[in-house]
């Protein structure tokens, strides 16, 4: 994560660089305990960002002036100070991931630690996004992502300068910052997975550090921009606090990485003395071991709890990140880094054989222990039909979408209209075809997006969707009935699913204009999709999202099923019926306001699955719930069958 410590014996030891250290792995350990402190505490690694830019170029600079640089000696050293500590990081994930990962979180770790240990973790974790994927607090080895993107810079920037003329190192190294940046900001509303993860969009903050050794450490520009130290301090504080863009990375992390290299080439007296700086440079000086040792954590206790890890629980982990960070610099990180190692084909040999011993070793351990694979079978994604139904822009009819040529019932809306496929296209005598798109709920002229996953950008293309699929009934005389579903609730509550933010961007006039959710627009919304729909001589209703609850249902009932432990639910994973209406209360609102004020009827699963006080997640065996509110495949074909869902459908359709 972080680029060569200079020892402390040597003159040029900068307190100050260190500190700026202690303070971004701080930042990022209280943003990952969800203290409440630091909103955008993930900044913290952007300043690791600036920093390892700005000292390996030193490095490589200070080796090429004097004549010495060597590739294999300069990535030897790498090696030797980044493995050690990271393999004893991996090797104890590995058993421990055997132990408390259920089969879908463990087939996704075994991709992640081919990354670790490959240095491409950022493209094993952005093939992991998705609505469907796994949840990123569960992945022990999510941290990886910024390692790989260090590695990835440092496998590039020694031919850049070695092979490019020095009259092009500035101009290059300013095209590159220009062009990255410029391709941050572009992707970041459109791709936020692939610029969040990826090199050529971060890029730029390693090249932030870079230009400064090259062009502005001790120039009259650099010399310009150190006054600004004072603002800067007062930035890499209060940015974290209250940041005020909406990408990440974007205008936040701008500022932040600009301000650290001012830092940097300050050198300000105030950062290098006093008890304050040489604190943060003492946290600083175990960042690196700190940072591999403390996302474990979190993300065990992440999937041992199903629901939210309480915060006492959340501070005795930051706590013992400290400890065991600090004992893993004493004993393995410092000690290697200080050893007396020398380069040699001996030695490059058998460095070479131990770090493919240990990876095989890691490596069979994981297969070895991932569970029994039918869990994750039970638990795979529902996309309806198949993954080809989860379409990304205008609807089109696809012959893998169907049951019949000549379909009387369409499924539409979001990934809560997919669940319902299974049962529905195995309980029905007459054709279904699916028209379903990822938080894009069936109401035409208006979609949700959010600050994270969901921008505004598929809003436009949820909105472009919508239309088509009505424009595919208008001429389409077969189907008879169009089943609507959605869990509605970005339409309804900005904080919806964990507080991202969600806004509804709406067709008003010709025109595209944000407003914030509320009951009124979405109650307009599905009055105006129901009286289309009719218009074009078909019936329509609404089927409810299924009870749910705080937990992660699918992934208790497997650990029930395992005898995994499980915390934070239930032993039963049983639903309160308490806490789903409490939970849901805007949701249940607005589907019972739906018969009056939108004429259209609604099919709820609360009468079949639920009792007074609890609510079924198991039937038959199997189980009915996938996640914390999806269906299982299975589970959609029997609660279909047991309920009588399609009579309901059609004696509900009006």
């Amino acid at each position: 994560m972080i680029a060569d410590t200079p020892p402390r014996e040597r003159s040029n030891f900068r307190v100050d660089i260190q500190a700026l250290r202690g303070l971004a792995i701080l930042l990022v350990l209280f943003y990952h305990a969800k203290l409440g402190f630091f909103k955008a505490g993930h900044l913290g690694v952007d300043i690791f960002f600036v920093i390892s830019g700005y000292l390996i170029t030193r490095i490589i600079l200070k080796d090429i002036q004097l004549g010495t640089f060597s590739f294999c000696a300069f990535y030897f050293r790498r090696a030797k100070r980044l493995l050690p500590a990271a393999y004893v990081v991996f090797l104890a994930t590995v058993v421990a991931s055997s132990v408390l990962l259920t089969s879908l979180e463990m087939r996704d770790f075994v991709m992640q630690l081919i990354g670790a240990v490959t240095f491409t973790g950022n493209f094993a974790l952005w093939m992991q996004t998705g609505y469907f994927e796994g949840a990123a607090h569960l992945k022990p080895l999510l941290h990886v992502w910024s390692l790989a993107i260090e590695e990835q810079y440092y496998l590039l920037l020694p031919a850049a300068l070695m092979f490019v003329p020095r009259r092009h190192w500035v101009t290059g190294t300013v095209l590159l910052l220009v062009s990255s940046l410029l391709l941050c900001f572009i992707l970041a509303p459109l791709k936020p997975g692939a610029t969040f993860y990826l090199l050529p969009t971060r890029g730029w903050e390693l090249a932030i550090g870079s230009l400064g050794a090259l062009a502005l450490d001790g120039s009259k520009m650099g010399l310009g921009l150190s006054r600004l130290f004072w603002p800067a301090i007062l930035a890499l504080f209060l940015i974290p606090v209250t940041p005020i863009g909406t990408h990440n990375p974007g205008i936040d992390a701008l500022i932040v990485c600009i301000a650290t290299l001012v830092v940097i080439l300050r050198r300000h007296p105030a950062f290098n003395d006093g008890i304050f700086a040489r604190t943060l440079s003492e946290v600083g000086g175990i960042s690196y071991s700190l940072y591999l040792v403390h996302w474990p954590l979190f993300a065990f206790a992440n999937n041992a709890y199903v629901t939210e890890v309480p915060v006492d629980v959340r501070i005795g982990l930051l706590a013992t990140s400290f400890l065991l960070g600090y004992l893993l610099y004493k004993f393995v990180e410092l000690p290697v880094r200080r050893s007396n190692i020398k380069l040699s084909r001996k030695t490059l040999g058998a460095a070479v054989a131990t770090s493919l011993g240990i990876i095989t070793l890691m490596l069979g351990v994981a297969r070895a222990y991932q569970p029994e694979p039918t869990y994750a079978q039970v638990r795979r994604a529902n996309h309806g039909f198949g993954a080809a139904c989860e379409y990304a822009d205008k609807f089109t009819p696809k012959a893998e979408c169907r049951n019949s040529a000549e379909p009387a019932i369409l499924v539409w809306g979001d990934s809560f209209a997919m669940h319902l496929v299974p049962g529905i296209g195995s309980s029905a005598d007459v054709g279904v075809v699916q028209a379903t798109k990822t938080v894009c709920g069936p109401l035409v002229g208006m979609a949700a997006f959010d600050t994270g996953d969901y921008p505004r950008s598929a809003a436009q293309n949820c909105l472009r969707f919508n239309t088509s699929v009505l424009d595919y009934l208008s001429k389409t005389p077969s189907i008879e009935v169009v089943v609507l579903s959605s869990p509605f609730a970005q339409y309804l509550d900005s904080a919806a699913w964990g507080g991202r933010g969600f806004r509804t961007l709406q067709a008003q006039n010709g025109k595209l204009v944000e407003h914030d959710p509320n009951i009124e627009d979405a109650l307009k919304g599905m009055r105006e999709t129901v009286s289309k729909i009719r218009a074009l001589g078909k019936r329509v209703v609404v089927v409810a999202p299924p009870p749910t609850s705080n937990f992660d249902i699918g992934g208790c009932l497997e650990r029930k099923a395992t005898g995994k432990l499980i915390l934070g639910a239930a032993p039963d994973c049983q639903i309160l019926v308490s806490t789903y209406h409490r939970q849901q209360a805007l949701v249940l609102d607005f589907l019972a306001k739906l018969p009056h004020e939108a004429q259209v009827n609604v099919v709820r699963f609360d009468e079949f699955l639920c009792s007074k006080r609890t609510c079924l997640t198991e039937l038959e065996g199997a189980f009915i719930y996938r996640d914390w509110s999806h269906f299982t495949h299975e589970g959609s074909r029997i609660v279909a069958a047991r309920m009588g869902l399609m009579d309901r459908l059609y004696s509900s359709a009006r």
